[in-house]
């Protein structure tokens, strides 16, 4: 009932200072997020946030019925802007994710509560229900789909939130009908922002994306690993993708 207001998620937006989470979470091993697939040909370069501003992020609250209170939370209705935060138990960097953000939507009168489960009750309890602090990230525009097609709405990991834009819907499926890469992407950005709607953050902000991680691998300084290219989310492209390109640079 909280986050289904696109207040809340224009908010939780604004709210975030991503280069602070960088810095943070990743040990500066890493750069901010603001959709599935930054810096690729099927991303809308200008969905970006250049800095967090709360004080337009209090305005879009305000306008939206929720109200500051006392105790430092918005209302509307009575209800709280409280709703919990769930990321898997087993992994670190999300929870420093969770807590961290967590702690920069908190002035907004926004209480996300970080909760660590297992992905066993995650799936079980919490997944159509809780924000989920998720990675995602693959050289394939295929995600896009997944994630933000009303058809793969309750699918798994994928659209777990039960999104659903028609325009969005139609962008997506021109994208896959379309006779070109180049046409196709311009359907898939399309989806993102078409001007007037879509799935991102000048849209609904159905995600609140955050950081794309680097991968810090330890190697010889004689070994030199060519052009690496964007690594996707912990699997399914390995720095020994590009295995021919490697040189022995030294005498």
């Amino acid at each position: 009932d909280v986050t289904a207001d696109p207040a809340i998620r224009q908010a939780v937006n604004l709210g975030v200072d991503r280069d602070t989470l960088v810095e943070v979470a990743l040990h500066g091993f890493g750069r901010p997020a603001f959709g599935p697939a930054d810096g690729l040909a099927w991303s809308h370069q200008d969905e970006q946030i250049e800095a967090a501003n709360h004080a337009h992020a209090g305005e879009i609250l305000d306008a939206a019925g929720w109200e500051l209170r006392d105790d430092g939370l918005r209302y509307k209705d009575d209800l709280p802007a409280r709703f919990r935060l769930t990321y898997p138990s087993s992994d670190t960097t999300r929870q420093l994710l969770a807590e961290v953000s967590a702690e920069m939507v908190r002035p907004l009168g926004i209480e996300m509560q970080p909760t660590g489960r297992h992905w066993d009750e995650i799936q079980r309890e919490a997944l159509h229900q809780d924000a989920i602090l998720f990675g995602f990230g693959s050289h394939t525009p295929q995600e896009i789909y997944y994630l933000f097609h009303s058809q793969h709405a309750g699918n798994g990991f994928y659209n777990s939130g039960f999104y659903a834009n028609p325009a969005v819907d139609t962008n997506l499926d021109a994208a896959q009908a379309a006779e070109s890469s180049e046409q196709a992407n311009d359907y898939w950005q399309a989806a993102q922002w078409d001007g007037t709607t879509g799935y991102g953050l000048r849209g609904d902000s159905s995600w609140a994306w955050l950081v794309n991680l680097e991968h810090v691998y330890f190697a010889n300084s004689c070994l030199d690993l060519g052009e690496l290219g964007v690594a996707p989310h912990g699997h399914g492209w390995p720095i020994t993708a590009n295995l021919l390109e490697w040189r022995w640079a030294c005498d």
